[in-house]
């Protein structure tokens, strides 16, 4: 069985912080304390023998939001197939951004799905969004991203799994979105870095939107992308959060 799972190091490993698993792959994330970290990624295999390899985690960068990753110890293996509520995903976690803390928030999305029959999930990366959609939903899905590499992925873990909804996948450039004006009845976008940047974009082929935004405040959120109720759904930094709300365009 594949689980994501969390331990405090900080025992064994004085200023160590936590590690995270997805599929048969662990991620520490690193302070800014003196660490042994291949002597730690040893000692994690060593406690957890489905793991077979061991990272540590940079930051997330450039156009397609991939983790940069420090490989560590064990077996020199990037790709994975992890569960997440209920759903199997075959990732690589070299290619695409993969966030289990979010699994939850991803669940609670279809909430706020009532008789849309039409959804974008803008920026799908691997499908987390999409996938967990369809799993329990009958409605037609387009999941659209520029990191084609992440779309062979969502394909993939088609094959993984029995779904209600049914997909399309398409390859695109979010400043130029190839659908007509309001084509879509919810838009779930994703991408808390860039969203504020392709508003425009997003609000003209979607009647609501559900925007995922990096800020220091509801304030800002509602300045940037619209007066609703912001929920901040995790702790990015000290003084940074993730935010989210849904806009009506």
């Amino acid at each position: 069985m594949i689980k994501k799972r969390a331990e405090r190091l900080s025992l064994t490993f004085p200023g160590a912080r936590s590690f995270y698993i997805i599929g048969d792959i662990a991620i520490i994330t690193p302070k800014d304390v003196e660490v042994d970290y291949v002597k730690l990624a040893k000692k994690i295999i060593e406690n957890h023998p489905r793991i077979k390899a061991v990272y540590l985690k940079k930051r997330v960068s450039g156009e397609y939001r991939t983790n940069e990753l420090e490989f560590l110890y064990g077996e020199k293996k990037s790709d994975t197939i992890y569960k997440e509520n209920g759903v199997k995903f075959y990732v690589n976690l070299l290619e695409v951004y993969v966030n289990p803390s979010l699994s939850r928030d991803r669940a609670k999305n279809l909430e706020m799905i009532n008789n849309q029959k039409t959804i974008l999930d803008a920026y799908t990366g691997y499908g987390a969004i999409a996938l967990n959609i369809i799993h329990k939903m009958k409605v037609y899905v387009i999941a659209g991203d520029i990191n084609i590499n992440g779309l062979y992925m969502l394909k993939k873990s088609l094959s993984l799994n029995k779904f209600k909804g049914m997909v399309d996948i398409v390859n695109y450039d979010a400043n130029f979105l190839p659908f007509r004006d309001k084509a879509f009845e919810i838009t779930f976008a994703d991408n808390p870095t860039m969203v504020v940047y392709h508003k425009h974009e997003l609000c003209r082929v979607s009647k609501d939107v559900v925007f995922y935004i990096l800020t220091n405040s509801e304030e800002d959120a509602r300045d940037k992308l619209g007066n609703t109720e912001w929920i901040k759904i995790k702790d990015y930094s000290k003084n940074l959060f993730i935010f989210k709300g849904l806009v009506r365009c």
